[in-house]
């Protein structure tokens, strides 16, 4: 009678090791997409409190002029460009009370502006620019009122 042997024969201890480095391979490819996705999550975390802190100010601490702007954050690291125009109302006005004129805007109005900010980072792909459109209502300028630019209307 023959004795069986015990142990493993050379075709599976082979398969044993395909199989392990095809599960170690994938654990490393899903580790390191994990830390690219945490990057991007850090850049796209310090772009918009960059982008916040700026649209914040907008309007409140200087002054609403139409135009484009564009400088850095962070020594270089972040890039914004920052474009405001006029625009118009969105909504109609609403409608006048039964027997009077629809009130015309002239001098004094407030006046709407839509301000776009855009930030982008790194080689400035789509996948690293981060857009923010914002609208800011601002008093119109009185002739001879160096302030009205920032006084009234909110953020």
């Amino acid at each position: 009678m023959k004795r069986r042997a015990h142990g493993f024969t050379l075709l599976e201890v082979m398969v044993a090791f395909v199989i392990l480095a095809v599960a170690l391979g994938l654990l490393l490819g899903m580790l390191s997409r994990g830390l690219k996705q945490i990057s991007q999550a850090g850049n796209e975390t310090e772009a918009s409190l960059y982008a916040q802190s700026m649209l914040d100010t907008l309007g409140t601490l200087e002054p609403i002029e139409p135009g484009t702007r564009d400088g850095d954050f962070d020594g270089g690291r972040y890039h914004w460009r920052l474009q405001v125009d006029e625009a118009t109302d969105p909504a109609p006005p609403p409608p006048p009370p039964d027997g009077q004129p629809q009130p015309v805007p002239g001098a004094g109005a407030p006046v709407l502006y839509r301000a776009v900010l855009d930030v982008d980072w790194g080689a400035r792909t789509p996948a690293q620019r981060l857009h923010y459109s914002t609208l800011r209502l601002r008093a119109s300028a009185q002739p001879g009122d160096a302030g009205a630019a920032v006084a009234g209307g909110s953020p």
